[in-house]
């Protein structure tokens, strides 16, 4: 987790998406700054995301800690397919495991870039993208070795389930 104060507002390390994407986080206004120095640097593209927090950064850590006891009320089983954790890189099996990765990686940065290492190792190469974007879909375009469906809307979510299911075989 590596974040910065830019006049005691923080900006943390969000996510890196690829070797020439990364996404910062935190107070907006220090964002803000942080993109212009960036684009000051070297930068191609700085663009604002659409959302109203600050996803990924070390100032969700207070919500963090109510996920934690909204988690304690939930039972998960151990998953029949691998659960990657996108702060550690890993396959997580128990439900301790699952819900302790999903409170840090409110606050922590997500290893993107690593992940699709990873998922390659594994030979394992159809994602499906659960969000409200198209954006790690998109990235995954870029690598002919991968199959990535988007679940933004209940369309495409009917279509990525009926393309995996038609091709189970095939991608397992």
């Amino acid at each position: 987790m590596l974040f910065i104060t830019i006049k005691k507002k923080i900006v943390s390390l969000a996510s890196i998406n690829s070797h020439n994407q990364i996404v910062i986080s935190g107070d907006a206004s220090a964002v803000y700054k942080a993109s212009l120095k960036c684009k000051k640097l070297g930068a191609k593209y700085t663009f604002k995301l659409n959302v109203n927090i600050p996803a990924h950064s070390i100032l969700m850590k207070p919500i963090s800690q109510k996920l934690r006891k909204i988690l304690k009320t939930i039972t998960i089983n151990p998953p029949k397919i691998p659960i990657i954790n996108n702060v550690d890189v890993k396959s997580e099996n128990t439900s301790k495991n699952i819900k302790n990765a999903l409170i840090r990686q409110i606050y922590s940065t997500v290893m993107w870039k690593d992940i699709i290492e990873f998922i390659k190792t594994k030979k394992k190469y159809v994602m499906l993208e659960i969000g409200p974007n198209k954006i790690l879909t998109n990235l995954n375009k870029k690598d002919k070795n991968l199959i990535s469906f988007s679940t933004n809307n209940f369309k495409n979510f009917l279509i990525a389930f009926k393309k995996i299911n038609k091709g189970k075989n095939e991608y397992q």
